[in-house]
């Protein structure tokens, strides 16, 4: 890797990070920056759109994910050396983009999500109270690690939680008497004396650091090794919205829940159980029978 390349690197994921950027995302960034840089040994000024359509030849076998996330790193980075005038123009630009293909939310299935529940109880304060609160609210892990002692407002009848989601925006999560999160989170906070400070700390209980996503992970991963589950640690947010969605909550209801900017992201969940889409049609049939629609004949009789 060239120096000044590798320098340029850390300035934009300095840039990165000074806007507010995820931890997650930045490292996404160095994971994916660091790999073209492996494999490019010149400068930055030399490099053409030959090089790159090499590069991105190199990837033809990884998953279009993958291949999607490259193409989108490169592209942020050299439009940032242009902007910086490093570079006269970003020659990734001339180059179309891999197809993701559809992306589709993996919830864990109901009787696989019951046994690691039951594993769940079992697990010391606060590690329940960090996964069953993911599960419940459909937080991102970042999100719940964030949470400070004095965002929480537990006023009966109002019980709330203030997070810091992607880009920066913040919003409410309610907290409900049925979630199991709501008596964990305030038995956790009596037990362990928290006044102010980050909710999720490390046990050295140093009050100005949250735990790591990294030691939250070797937790997930061991409660799954148990239970001999492969599951994700963010799928928890896909069966939180999967279930509201199967259970009729509207998916603008569930857009502000989970904390897309976009309802079109909260949309793909309408797309994975087909149980929602005939719970849809079975009550188009029944007020059609009590004769609740406008149509004197529905298009299966037309047909």
């Amino acid at each position: 890797m060239s120096p000044n390349f590798k320098a340029l690197i850390e300035e934009f994921l300095a840039d990165l990070s000074n806007a507010g950027r995820s931890w997650h995302t930045i490292r996404n960034y160095r994971s994916d920056l660091n790999r073209f840089a492996g494999y490019y040994n010149g400068e930055i000024e030399d490099l053409m759109t030959d090089h790159l359509r090499q590069y991105l030849q190199t990837l033809a076998e990884k998953a279009p994910s993958t291949r999607g996330r490259n193409f989108a790193s490169l592209n942020k980075f050299l439009d940032w050396c242009t902007r910086f005038e490093i570079i006269p123009a970003n020659p990734l630009a001339r180059l179309n983009g891999p197809k993701w293909g559809e992306w589709v939310p993996r919830s864990i299935p109901t009787e696989k999500l019951l046994i690691l529940l039951q594993e769940m109880k079992r697990l010391p304060p606060r590690e329940r109270l960090l996964f069953t609160m993911l599960l419940e609210t459909g937080m991102r892990i970042s999100e719940a690690l964030g949470i400070q002692i004095e965002n929480i407002d537990f006023t009966q009848g109002q019980e709330f939680v203030i997070i810091r989601g992607k880009g920066d925006r913040v919003r409410l999560v309610p907290l409900l008497p049925e979630m199991d999160c709501l008596g964990l989170l305030k038995d956790y906070i009596k037990d362990c004396k928290l006044v102010d400070g980050p909710l999720f700390r490390p046990h050295s209980g140093k009050k100005a650091r949250s735990m790591s996503y990294r030691t939250a992970l070797f937790y997930w991963e061991q409660l799954r090794e148990k239970v001999g589950l492969q599951y994700e640690i963010h799928q928890l947010r896909h069966s939180c919205a999967t279930s509201l969605l199967n259970d009729g909550v509207d998916i603008e209801i569930i857009r502000q829940l989970l904390g897309h900017q976009d309802i079109q992201t909260t949309s793909r969940y309408a797309k994975l159980d087909i149980r929602a889409l005939r719970k849809e049609l079975i009550a188009y049939v029944q007020r059609r029978e009590k004769g609740l629609v406008r149509e004197e004949r529905s298009v299966w009789e037309i047909c």
